[in-house]
């Protein structure tokens, strides 16, 4: 998301709209100062409930480049490629893969070659597999080892600093060819599906958000213009990627075995997020996974696609490309509202293919159906919601309300961005989600995000984006935007990024990478993030302007309070901050923010 890109495309949402003041003042609910929806002429009643506040966490990408290396095969890092000696990378032809991703065939003088994702820490590696020939390894390397069925070598990681990778090549004897390559630290077990760095990273967080791990890998996260096709082709049960297989940015993304495997081991619920493009089989089938594998206990949020009301995304045109054929209402919002109505209805039936799947085992309390939508324009999560009663196949409204930039950046000091704009970010981005409470309310629905936090975006000068993002006043920030999200929406807040290196230009992780030690000086956000979660204590800044002097150790307490370290957290409480409502390179780009929606026909989907 741009934080820039979404202050510009609200005025103009207005226009198409004509939704006259519903951007007047950042903290106006009159715009949702309706009658409450009735049902059979009873009133449906708002939800309400402590319980339910957790703090969760988006995944990074599976890509080497995003700070990330979340599982114990490091093969798991990027794409293939292939190249000669005297050529540079390409991409490898579908036909070239068999059934797994693995490469079974090239043209005649080409090697194959995938980068390795980087470890947290220095580490000896051993690589085995199976079939004909060497497998060599180039980069930050020393110690190398060839022999049949396995390659030694030591991997000296690049972090913190710049991203250097190391990466395998080998030729391709189609007749045996090579498969089956692991990758790890030589004393590690062989049966570890997940880096220990990354499931510590995620410690205290109660959701995990898989969108990077399946429609970000299948939808892409590239710009696009209003004409393109969706490239995506239809996403079968029978063509998706299964453990084991070679590489998870491709088909479906990550398997839900590993996703489910993973929310299971840090005890988190998990939050996924369909590909827009899967069949109802798919759907089915993934949903009875998740039903029959996920440990007893935990809440399953679902949503379908991701932002599919945003034009940066191939899908947003996709969708309005279909509500087009079916001849979907725009008389209101123009293509907008027919992007709206498109995505209410497509995503009612996903949502009911997951319920008739709990439902059948008596599990439907379980899930938590989200309709997500832009934060900016309450006015259209109403109109969505109300399209065809689309709101009566949800249990929550999720929008993400970013604090950030939202001029961008325009060579402010960084005493001004983190001492006055920031702040006022905050207040505007609460303001903005406390409609969109009212909205959910209105429908007997519960409001939570799909993503949040900051998201200062500084791509021409990384020097300044990187001060503000590792100076103790971030600490502050976050601990005040987590602190105001309790109090005035106390519902599930499910933060973007765990990792993101600012070498890309944006800060949205809230560590660079998995595995980096929590600091106040070098970690502030993490460090806020891990406070208010109770999981760690922290020093709090005596003046909110200081970049240094730390003069009192707190921690958080499971029921919210913050007490002296030395203290003793109260034995009982009335909310929790971990509540259960049950017992080649590259990186996150900027985004146009936009949405819309009213009432209309219905679909086939």
């Amino acid at each position: 998301m741009s934080l820039s890109k979404t202050a510009l495309v609200a005025p103009l949402l207005c226009v198409l709209a004509a939704c006259g003041t519903a951007t007047a003042s950042n903290n106006d609910t009159s715009t949702n100062a309706v009658a409450p929806v009735t049902t059979n002429g009873t009133a449906v009643s708002s939800v309400s409930d402590p319980s339910a506040f957790k703090v969760g966490t988006n995944l990074p990408t599976v890509q080497y480049w995003d700070g990330s290396r979340p599982f114990m095969n490091l093969i798991l890092g990027g794409e293939w490629t292939m190249s000669t000696y005297t050529s540079g990378a390409q991409p490898i032809p579908a036909e070239d893969f068999d059934s797994h991703g693995w490469v079974k065939q090239l043209p005649a003088g080409y090697r194959a070659a995938k980068t390795l994702s980087i470890p947290a820490v220095s580490a000896d590696m051993v690589c085995t597999y199976q079939g004909n020939g060497n497998l060599d390894v180039a980069g930050p390397v020393s110690n190398v080892v060839q022999t049949a069925g396995k390659t030694t070598f030591h991997y000296d990681t690049s972090y913190p600093g710049g991203v250097h990778w190391a990466w395998v090549a080998f030729n391709v004897d189609p007749t045996n060819y090579i498969r089956n390559i692991d990758c790890r630290e030589a004393e590690s077990t062989t049966t570890s599906s997940f880096a220990p760095e990354f499931t510590n990273t995620l410690a205290g967080f109660k959701v995990i958000r898989f969108m990077k791990w399946q429609t970000d890998a299948v939808e892409g996260n590239a710009g696009v213009s209003a004409d393109a096709a969706f490239p995506t082709p239809t996403i079968t049960w029978a063509n998706r990627n299964l453990p084991g297989d070679a590489d998870f940015t491709r088909k479906d993304g990550v398997p839900v075995e590993l996703e489910v495997e993973l929310a299971n081991q840090v005890g988190a619920d998990p939050f996924f997020s369909m590909p827009w493009n899967a069949d109802d089989d798919y759907i089915t089938k993934f949903a009875t996974y998740v039903r029959d594998h996920l440990a007893p206990g935990h809440q399953v949020y679902v949503e379908n696609s991701n932002e599919v009301w945003n034009w940066f995304y191939a899908v947003s045109h996709q969708a309005l490309n279909e509500g087009k054929a079916e001849g979907l209402d725009g008389s209101y919002g123009g293509d907008i509202q027919i992007n709206a109505e498109r995505y209410a209805e497509k995503s009612a039936h996903v949502m009911d293919i997951w319920k008739s799947v709990f439902a059948a085992t008596g599990q439907s309390s379980q899930l938590v159906r989200v309709a997500s939508y832009q934060n900016v324009q309450p006015i259209y999560s109403d109109l969505m919601l109300k399209y065809n009663n689309a709101y009566t196949h949800f249990d929550a409204l999720a929008t993400a309300p970013y604090f950030g930039l939202p001029s961008g950046y325009t060579g402010q000091s960084v005493d001004d961005i983190l001492n006055t704009i920031l702040p006022q970010s905050i207040t505007d981005t609460i303001g903005f989600a406390a409609q969109n409470k009212a909205v959910a309310q209105k429908y007997g629905l519960r409001y939570i995000t799909y993503e949040a936090g900051q998201g200062v975006e500084i791509p021409n000068n990384v020097s300044v984006l990187t001060q503000i993002e590792r100076d103790p006043r971030m600490y502050d920030l976050y601990t005040t935007y987590l602190n105001g999200w309790k109090s005035q929406i106390g519902d599930t807040i499910t933060l973007l990024n765990l990792t993101g290196m600012l070498s890309m230009g944006s800060g949205w992780g809230m560590v660079e990478y998995a595995g980096e030690p929590v600091s106040l000086s070098a970690t502030p956000k993490m460090q806020a993030v891990k406070q208010f979660l109770g999981t760690t204590t922290t020093t709090a800044l005596s003046d909110p302007t200081a970049t240094s002097g730390p003069t009192t150790t707190t921690i958080t307490c499971p029921d919210g309070t913050v007490i002296d370290s030395t203290s003793t957290c109260p034995t009982t409480s009335t909310g929790s901050t971990s509540g259960s409502t049950s017992t080649s390179p590259g990186k996150r780009t900027g985004s146009t923010k936009g949405g819309g929606g009213k009432g209309g026909k219905t679909a086939t989907v």
